[in-house]
C-alpha cells in the first residue's frame, strides 16, 4: 500500500508519543519492515526528508554503494539509510543488476523505446504472386466461414420465432 506524506507524518509522530508498531498497524496496514525502516529515515533527516526531489543515481554512486554492501559487508538497510532512499530494494536491485551484468555497472536509458523506422534494411519482402494468392484465398475463406455462421445463427433464430407463434 502506498502511504501519502500527511500518513507518514502521521505516523511518525504517533511513533514519538510511544506508540509501537502493533498499535500503528491497527490504524495503517502497514509491514513492519518498511515501518521500521521508515521511521529510522525520518528520525535521521526529520520530516523534510519526504519532499526532497527525486534524484537520478549516478553509476559513480551506485558503484559506491554496492562496494560498501559486497566489500565493506555493510546492510543493505545501512546503506540505504546513509543514501536517503526510500527502501533498501533499490540497492538490492543495483546489486542484482551488477551481478547480472558480469560485475559491470550499466545505466538503463530513460523512457520508452523509440518506434522502429522503415528502413531498406528491414522492410517487409514483397509476397511472391503464388504466395498472395494463398493469403487473399485464405482471406476469402475466413470471409466466407463468417458469412456461413452469421446465416446459420439467422436461419435458427427465424425458426425460433416461427415455433413461438405456432
Amino acid at each position: 500500500m502506498r502511504f501519502s506524506k500527511e500518513d507518514k507524518i502521521k505516523m511518525y509522530h504517533l511513533y514519538q508519543k510511544g506508540y509501537g508498531y502493533e498499535k500503528i498497524k491497527e490504524y495503517y496496514l502497514i509491514n513492519s519492515a518498511y515501518f521500521y525502516y521508515l521511521m529510522s529515515v525520518l528520525e535521521r533527516y526529520g520530516t523534510a526528508w519526504l519532499n526532497r526531489p527525486r534524484h537520478k543515481w549516478t553509476s559513480q554512486e551506485k558503484k559506491k554503494a554496492i562496494d560498501c554492501v559486497l566489500i565493506n559487508h555493510e546492510s543493505l538497510e545501512n546503506v540505504a539509510l546513509d543514501l536517503g532512499l526510500s527502501s533498501s530494494g533499490a540497492v538490492a536491485n543495483w546489486i542484482r543488476i551488477y551481478q547480472k551484468n558480469d560485475y559491470n555497472i550499466t545505466d538503463k536509458p530513460l523512457g520508452r523505446p523509440r518506434k522502429k523506422t522503415i528502413t531498406k534494411h528491414n522492410k517487409q519482402k514483397e509476397l511472391e504472386p503464388k504466395d498472395k494468392k494463398i493469403k487473399e484465398l485464405e482471406r476469402k475463406l475466413l470471409y466466407l466461414r463468417a458469412e456461413n455462421a452469421y446465416l446459420k445463427a439467422l436461419r435458427e433464430l427465424t425458426n425460433e420465432k416461427q415455433k413461438k407463434q405456432k
